[in-house]
């Protein structure tokens, strides 16, 4: 991510979904660990100046978004992300708060921080510039597949890890099915998406998987362009039956909600 761009639609968005996932899930989650994954400002903005209203997220997120594009934007602002609804209190813990992430044998340090055992009960948010890696674009503006799945096998099966996709100029449908065959190491996706940006919401155990789904149905609910979306795994490479999407390496996509 780049602080350029804080406060923007995008970032309505994302903070109204990840702050109704944490506290709207059954049983609530404890914690939001907020990975920033952090790349210079562009010298020629090209996007993300979208105004936060253009999304329509509940009423106590506005003033929260609104307050993280005063000057001089920073990181630590999102920690009061936890109080700002009575009543749904969330412990919000930010990483790497000026840390940039780098290429090369460098890039290794940027996890060094980390220890995921100590994780339980924690929805884990990386934020990448454009989401997950691809077989060309493996640079600091990508997260890494072997970086979320070294975090996701070591991670408490209480927990899960939450990732931003930029939607490039492809059909969602024929990113997902790519994805999908990729992400091999996460028994349970959850996709919730609009027209320009999804999360992809990973876990182990089912138990997680089932309090995470549920709440992102609701969130679905009554949003008009926000849909959810559940990347599971198919047997022995079967088409799948049932709901809407396209297979990829023996996995499945299907709407699980739409509005």
């Amino acid at each position: 991510m780049k602080l350029q761009y804080l406060g923007d639609s995008r970032d309505a968005f994302k903070w109204d979904l990840l702050h109704w996932l944490c506290t709207r899930a059954e049983p609530a989650f404890a914690r939001l660990l907020f990975v920033p994954l952090l790349t210079p400002d562009d010298a020629v903005p090209r996007d993300g100046r979208t105004p936060h209203a253009w999304f329509p997220c509940r009423p106590p997120i506005r003033p929260f978004v609104a307050g993280l594009a005063a000057a001089p934007r920073s990181l630590e602002r999102i920690a009061a992300l936890g109080g700002i609804e009575d009543g749904h209190p969330l412990e919000v813990t930010v990483v790497q708060a000026d840390a940039f992430v780098e290429e090369g044998a460098r890039r290794a340090s940027y996890w060094d921080w980390c220890h995921p055992e100590r994780y339980a009960d924690t929805l884990v948010f990386l934020d990448p510039d454009n989401g997950f890696e691809t077989r060309t674009q493996r640079g600091p503006k990508w997260v890494r597949h072997a970086e979320v799945k070294w975090l996701l096998e070591r991670l408490p099966e209480s927990a899960a890890v939450a990732v931003y996709q930029h939607r490039p100029r492809r059909r969602w449908e024929e990113l997902f099915a790519d994805l999908a065959a990729r992400l091999d190491y996460a028994p349970n996706v959850q996709a919730v998406y609009e027209a320009n940006l999804a999360f992809l919401v990973l876990c182990r155990a089912p138990g997680t998987a089932e309090r995470l789904a549920r709440a992102a149905i609701r969130y679905c609910e009554g949003r008009p362009g926000v849909r959810a979306a559940a990347l599971s795994c198919g047997e022995r490479g079967d088409r799948p039956t049932g709901g809407r999407g396209e297979a990829t390496a023996g996995r499945e996509i299907r709407d699980t909600a739409r509005a």
